[in-house]
């Protein structure tokens, strides 16, 4: 099974294959030349021979050895089809592209590379931070990818200009294949995606898609998808709009007054990576773990926890405690021997888990370090959400038992000053206009479909401006909850004079959000 993961070994039904090749026909006629980079057993190959026969010329490249020698049993007497024994991560696709009217399809290996190197795979690009992730996101999940998108990225680069691609893969993937091009080198004239039913196919609970590109040397920053393996099921544009990925282009247009520069900062809840030891649960006013075993520590490093599933079902009584190490990212942790020892006893116990989790990011790090901590984690009121659930809802979190409330590192917060303020935000933040316009810019086929860049676009003043509740807002907008706790101010505002008996709805336009932020 190891194998069939590792090579990507899903073959692609005959049926779905000619579904394909009948669709390309439509759009772009017959090629004189078909390649495909991973051919596998071949369906592809015989669904393009079914539908154009021997006026095509038909070159496969394959790196199993067996399919490799069945393909050559199969087409031995047939000039038109040429098969190749071949590993895609070394072979001069710039060379063997060079030529005109020349399709490329196939259904290259859905893995990524974090999974094919923990099976020590050498099945593998050399490895470089080709999507050029800097700092944090280039060391944690942001840097993992599909082995499809880094193929369908050389290929695409390898391309002359005229030819067409298309390949099956995840729609996340041909996603960001169309968002490397348009930010880095906007090739692609002509995207399309087709959706297909991934778990009818491959049995895969996964959305997927037909990637179509045109490769010509002017640029169109959007793609058209379409409902199935039918043109004219025409569903939506996506596309790219001052440097950002849009998920609906029409509906964006309605919300676009909401994107902007976010006052507040969000912030992701607490990450550490080991949650048998650092989440606990209470019975009788006793501690255990996730081995469950007790956990005879103190009172003073522990807070109540709610997580994803607590937040996606509106749930604000903590079912979980989590140990906080840390009031900020690199504080010295010795402190805890001192002021709870049994507590640090207790860490001491698990530290070869705790010292051997896989992350860079607690390399060279104090002792039973965590992240995703700052003073902004001890307000005592916040708004968050989840960033894994598909419906979109805001809620206000309370503190419970005088301590303010953790969020783990799967949800998103602002930090608010009081009850009035969070409720105030909860309010906004969950009215019709933003989640419309947050639902022009999530993907919910990505495994986290809300990221804190989507929260930060939404522009609070004009939000609160177009439900005219401006005047309400206006003092945590210019303190925003981590700035007041330091005695700062935030000037964000031209000096007007608002009226609270006017309708504010207009305000936004007297305001200057994305000019200089004055501290005081």
């Amino acid at each position: 099974m190891s194998k069939k993961i590792e090579y990507g070994d899903f073959q692609t039904p005959l049926e779905l294959a000619i579904e394909v090749v009948n669709l390309i026909d439509k759009i772009v006629g017959r090629p004189s030349m078909v390649i495909e980079p991973t051919c596998g057993i071949g369906n592809f190959i015989q669904a393009a021979h079914q539908v154009w026969g021997d006026s095509t010329q038909y070159n496969g490249y394959e790196i199993n050895k067996n399919y490799y020698n069945l393909l050559i049993k199969i087409y031995k007497n047939n000039k038109n089809v040429t098969i190749n024994l071949s590993d895609f991560f070394i072979t001069d696709w710039e060379q063997i592209l060079n030529t005109k009217e020349l399709l490329i399809i196939g259904n290259p290996p859905w893995v990524t590379n974090s999974i094919l190197s923990s099976l020590n795979s050498d099945n593998l690009p050399k490895k470089n931070n080709f999507q050029k992730y800097r700092g944090y996101d280039a060391k944690t999940g942001k840097a993992n990818f599909d082995i499809a998108e880094w193929m369908i990225i050389k290929l695409i680069e390898a391309m002359q200009i005229g030819h067409h691609l298309a390949l099956l893969c995840k729609t996340a993937t041909a996603r960001k294949v169309l968002f490397h091009f348009w930010k880095q080198n906007p090739i692609i004239a002509e995207a399309k995606i087709f959706h297909i039913d991934a778990k009818k196919s491959f049995n895969v609970n996964v959305d997927a898609c037909l990637l179509f590109v045109k490769k010509i040397n002017t640029s169109r920053f959007f793609a058209e998808a379409y409902n199935d393996l039918k043109h004219s099921n025409y569903a939506y544009r996506f596309g790219i709009k001052n440097n950002e990925l849009i998920s609906n282009i029409d509906n964006y247009e309605k919300y676009k007054f909401l994107d902007g520069f976010s006052n507040y900062k969000w912030r992701s809840g607490v990450k550490h990576d080991a949650s048998k030891v650092m989440e606990l649960t209470i019975k009788n006013e006793i501690y255990y773990n996730g081995f469950g075993e007790i956990a005879d520590i103190e009172d003073s490093f522990v807070y109540p926890l709610l997580k994803s599933s607590d937040l996606g079902n509106n749930r604000r009584i903590p079912r979980k405690y989590v140990i906080v190490t840390q009031k900020n990212i690199g504080e010295d942790t010795n402190v805890i021997s001192s002021e709870a020892p049994k507590t640090w006893n207790y860490l001491n116990h698990y530290s070869e888990i705790l010292n051997n989790r896989k992350s860079s990011i607690y390399k060279n790090k104090p002792k039973y370090s965590i992240f995703g901590i700052g003073n902004y984690s001890f307000s005592q009121w916040k708004v968050a959400i989840s960033g894994l659930y598909k419906a979109i809802h805001f809620m206000a979190i309370p503190p419970y038992k005088e301590k303010p409330m953790m969020v783990d590192d799967t949800c998103y917060f602002i930090p608010c000053h009081n009850e009035k303020e969070a409720l105030i935000w909860e309010k906004l933040l969950n009215s019709k206009q933003c989640i419309d316009f947050l639902n022009s810019l999530i993907f919910y086929d990505a495994k986290r479909p809300i990221t804190n860049d989507i929260l930060k676009r939404i522009n609070l003043g004009e939000l609160a401006s177009s439900k005219k509740m401006f005047v309400e807002v206006q003092k945590y907008l210019e303190s925003p909850y981590e700035l007041y706790s330091k005695e700062q101010r935030l000037l964000v505002f031209d000096k007007i004079a608002i009226d609270s008996t006017i309708d504010n709805s207009h305000i936004h336009s007297q305001i200057n959000l994305e000019h200089g932020l004055i501290l005081k």
